[in-house]
């Protein structure tokens, strides 16, 4: 129990600061003993609702909150009718149900018609005491509506923090892959034929075979330079992507992001320059990572083709588009088309967004 209470947020211990008033009422004599005890209970329904995980629990100590305010605000004191406020800070912070169908959101509702009600039968409302109900409802709904777009939004914000991270670790995996595949196909073998060749030397040095010795050396340092050459090779292609792996990464990027693909492409790429393919593979990550980040979207279509000139991606999401165009959009993938006097256009701004890509085509020499 104690260390339920000492992860509660100290903001909620603080606020029972304001249980000062119906004691001290108490005190003064201005209200019956019996509040002590309703207050007692107020608190201690307070603190189930904060670390009980029973749901009994939690919907009798809700109740007990309700009725303890309906019954100070009506018979002791209007300016009770603050302590709403507590339960506007629980339906937002603490309680999973923050849906506005929720029966502790209707409950909250319904309190605030039932308390002018009761005042109003137990005596007459004044136009200020009306006032001041209007303007404390106002405000505590306004307040609880601001708090509740506030944690929706934080959410939101912490859901995409989640899922990028969840990309950036497929990503940082597939290349991590990617090179072990490399490093494995083209090195594994040679460093195996260094260790047989190495110890067939030293074998033939002790047999004083000097001329195979010789032999076996210079094949050491043939394969040596070899090897180099290979992990230059492999540091190279580090650089540059392919179409048919960025087209299975973009999908898988896409599936973990919740997003319906179809992939339509033409993935003869043999003619392509490696300049060529590796820039459009880059382009084409980009755009996957825009509707993942900012489209919203569910669903989404990707399209490689060719013509006879040009290398043509296309990109369609049903997600909420760009709210205005200013010309600067997407200034990242125009800046990678430029060399090869490409182009990027906007067919649809919005339901469905549509952006084409257009580089010219190029045939390895």
């Amino acid at each position: 129990m104690l260390e339920k209470i000492k992860h509660i947020h100290y903001m909620f211990h603080i606020s029972l600061v304001f249980i000062i008033f119906p004691i001290a009422g108490v005190i003064s004599g201005e209200y019956p003993l019996l509040t002590l005890l309703w207050t007692l209970l107020f608190v201690l329904a307070f603190y189930s609702v904060l670390i009980s995980q029973n749901r009994t629990v939690q919907w009798l100590a809700w109740w007990v909150m309700i009725a303890y305010i309906f019954y100070t605000s009506v018979w002791l004191n209007l300016g009770f009718t603050w302590f709403i406020f507590y339960l506007s800070n629980l339906l937002i912070y603490e309680l999973d149900e923050i849906s506005f169908r929720s029966w502790r959101f209707v409950s909250f509702i319904v309190l605030q018609p039932m308390i002018l009600t009761g005042v109003y039968m137990v005596g007459q409302v004044s136009p200020w005491q009306l006032l001041f109900f209007l303007v404390t409802f106002v405000f505590s709904d306004a307040f609880t509506f601001g708090l509740y777009r506030i944690r929706v939004s934080e959410e939101i914000k912490e859901e995409k923090r989640k899922q990028n991270a969840k990309l950036n670790l497929f990503l940082a995996e597939n290349e991590r892959s990617r090179i072990g595949q490399d490093l494995h196909d083209s090195l594994g073998h040679t460093f195996a034929m260094l260790s047989v060749k190495t110890d067939l030397a030293l074998q033939l040095l002790q047999m004083q075979a000097y001329p195979q010795v010789e032999k076996e050396l210079k094949e050491i340092h043939q394969i040596s330079k070899e090897s180099m050459n290979e992990v230059r090779t492999i540091i190279e292609n580090l650089k540059t992507r392919t179409l048919a792996s960025e087209f299975a990464t973009v999908k898988k990027m896409l599936e973990i992001a919740g997003i319906e693909a179809q992939i339509d492409h033409q993935l003869d790429t043999a003619s392509l320059t490696q300049e060529l393919e590796s820039t459009a593979s880059m382009i084409l990550l980009e755009l996957a990572t825009n509707i993942i980040k900012h489209a919203k979207a569910s669903k989404a279509y990707l399209k490689l083709e060719r013509t006879e000139k040009e290398l043509i991606l296309t990109v369609r999401d049903d997600g909420c588009g760009f709210a205005s165009m200013k010309g600067d959009e997407l200034h990242t993938v125009r800046d990678r088309v430029l060399p090869f006097s490409g182009e990027v256009k906007v067919n649809s701004q919005k339901q469905p967004t549509e952006v084409q890509v257009r580089l010219s085509y190029k045939e390895r020499n």
